[in-house]
């Protein structure tokens, strides 16, 4: 048998192959690092969740049991159990889910004023408009690339928010425990006396 190799012509320029794989890499790489983003905020917002409900379950519980021995502690447990709900709070705040909607109509297409990938707009339209106006986006590569850069952008204002919050809790947290703990120290140190 006797196999002759193909060869395939192609009417594509090769630099722009490489061209539009790479815009395919840099699109690729860009909604992971977001993705890792948001997931890591995420974490961090469980781990402070999770810490600070867990001290405040154990504070109050045992400030209930023994009243009469933290008596003499009190502006140090309140000081301790505020700084963990106030850091919860932030925690919370960092993860809980904004939802926004907004209406789409045919002519907000036409014009390219919307970016499509976000599920906030295009769950308003039905099925064949979204059908038809998905169509009209993969059809013009640059505005494409417009709403993949704008869903982006929209991820990034998340995580900014997210990080805030973030950064708050921790910050709450952080200056809380050490106020905290310094009045702990005066406050045993006063009773000893």
């Amino acid at each position: 048998m006797n196999y002759s190799a193909k060869v395939i012509e192609t009417t594509r320029d090769p630099i722009q192959e490489y061209h539009d794989s790479g815009i395919n890499a840099f699109f690729r790489v860009m909604s992971n690092n977001l993705s890792q983003q948001n997931i890591l905020a995420d974490n961090k917002a469980n781990i402070m969740i999770s810490i600070n409900t867990v001290v405040l379950s154990l504070v109050i519980g045992s400030a209930a049991r023994n009243v009469e021995f933290w008596q003499n502690l009190l502006v140090p447990i309140i000081l301790f159990v505020v700084t963990a709900l106030v850091a919860t709070v932030f925690a919370v705040l960092a993860t809980s889910p904004r939802f926004v909607e907004g209406k789409l109509t045919g002519q907000d297409f036409r014009k390219k004023h919307t970016s499509v990938l976000f599920f906030g707009f295009f769950t308003s339209l039905n099925l064949k408009d979204f059908e038809d106006n998905m169509i009209t986006v993969l059809k013009d590569d640059e505005y494409l690339y417009r709403c993949i850069l704008a869903d982006f952008h929209g991820q990034g204002q998340v995580l900014k928010r997210k990080y805030r919050m973030l950064r708050l809790s921790y910050a709450v947290f952080l200056v809380g425990l050490i106020i905290s703990i310094c009045s702990f120290m005066v406050a045993f140190y006063f009773r000893q006396v």
